[in-house]
């Protein structure tokens, strides 16, 4: 089977780990062509270039930011041409297919993964509209990555039913850094009581919610509590605000090609987002048997059971998250890390997400 995978690039992400992991995990045994819009030439753009497989064909189109409504005959040409079995379309990308799934139908099966919760990659009512006529009538088979996230897809879109697809990753075994990254963790450490916590993302104030969360370890340090937060991943350097409000506990690292070694080597992973589809991060630090503390939102309420995988905030306040990390450093001895991985190798290994992509695929 050919299967063509689009993104728009290759930045440090969730989702864009996630394709790259899946393209690498199909191509055993498939015809995979990996394409992405943006020109990786650009600063992180093809952040994850390297770790694309030699068996899957990789094509960068160095397409300009913004819609243009001539690519949409530029794809349909190109699928026409080069007759893939499967599109599989990623994020905001489907705009550009919807005449090519009208035209190709009975040729090509086109799939739409969302990353995140149905409206919060919509635009306008209009184009809600349009999307529910093809995903209505399927032309597009839309994928859920967790039971919220189908909720939000049947709600928004009006639609009986959703498949549903945990996102998957590779196993995340430590990398030949790792001694060095434990090394540095221990510099952090006041004393042997320290816990030091990571949180791993991209610069997004409106989703990810870093105010929250320096606001919350700000006061945890102000209650006395022996705590030390790294903040890991893209943008933060333009945060000028943030930095301000965090006091000398927070550290930001930046962009870190390793941030398996960091969650191996940490006491918790941390995720105070107002909105999500299914972490990337969150499956990691599972497979790495690092606990999490979340908001409820999103895949997250599917995965991380409370005082047994994690610990989640009654809600997205302030106060509530602060209770949730306490929880944590009270009853840390109750989790079992061994458990932890499990979850990961039960539900969300790369090996059972390409299976399950496969079998819809094939339907």
């Amino acid at each position: 089977m050919k299967i063509f995978q689009f993104i728009y690039e290759l930045v440090p992400g969730g989702a864009e780990r996630f394709v790259v992991d899946l393209a690498n995990e199909l191509a055993a045994d498939h015809e995979v062509v990996l394409y992405t819009l943006r020109d990786d030439s650009i600063q992180n753009k093809g952040f994850y270039v390297p770790e694309i497989s030699s068996r899957v064909k990789y094509v960068n189109l160095k397409i300009k930011p913004g819609f243009n409504p001539i690519l949409v005959w530029k794809f349909y040409r190109l699928l026409k041409k080069e007759k893939p079995g499967v599109v599989h379309c990623h994020l905001n990308l489907v705009n550009y297919f919807f005449l090519s799934s009208v035209l190709l139908k009975n040729r090509i099966k086109f799939f739409y993964t969302i990353h995140n919760s149905a409206e919060t990659e919509v635009d306008s009512e209009k184009e809600r509209i349009i999307r529910r006529f093809f995903f209505k009538h399927r032309y597009f088979i839309p994928v859920a990555i967790s039971d919220e996230t189908k909720g939000s897809y049947q709600v928004y879109y009006k639609l009986k039913d959703v498949p549903v697809i945990y996102n998957g990753r590779k196993f995340c075994n430590k990398t030949p850094e790792y001694e060095n990254v434990a090394r540095e963790i221990a510099c952090f450490r006041f004393s042997e009581k320290t816990r030091v916590f990571c949180h791993l993302s991209r610069f997004d104030e409106k989703q990810k919610n870093h105010t929250l969360l320096i606001n919350v370890f700000n006061k945890l340090r102000i209650e006395g509590f022996d705590v030390v937060l790294l903040v890991i991943g893209e943008g933060f350097e333009n945060a000028v605000d943030l930095k301000k409000l965090a006091k000398d506990h927070v550290h930001f690292l930046g962009i870190k090609k390793n941030v398996i070694d960091y969650l191996h080597a940490c006491d918790a992973f941390c995720l105070s987002s107002n909105f999500e589809g299914m972490p990337i991060s969150l499956i990691e630090a599972l497979a790495c048997g690092c606990p999490s503390i979340c908001t409820p939102v999103g895949g997250i309420v599917n995965t991380v059971k409370h005082g047994i995988t994690g610990f989640l905030s009654k809600s997205l306040s302030e106060a509530d998250y602060k209770e949730a990390i306490r929880q944590f450093i009270r009853s840390e001895s109750s989790i079992d890390k061994s458990s932890l991985v499990r979850v990961y190798q039960e539900n969300f290994s790369i090996e059972k997400c390409k299976d399950r992509y496969l079998n819809l695929f094939l339907q």
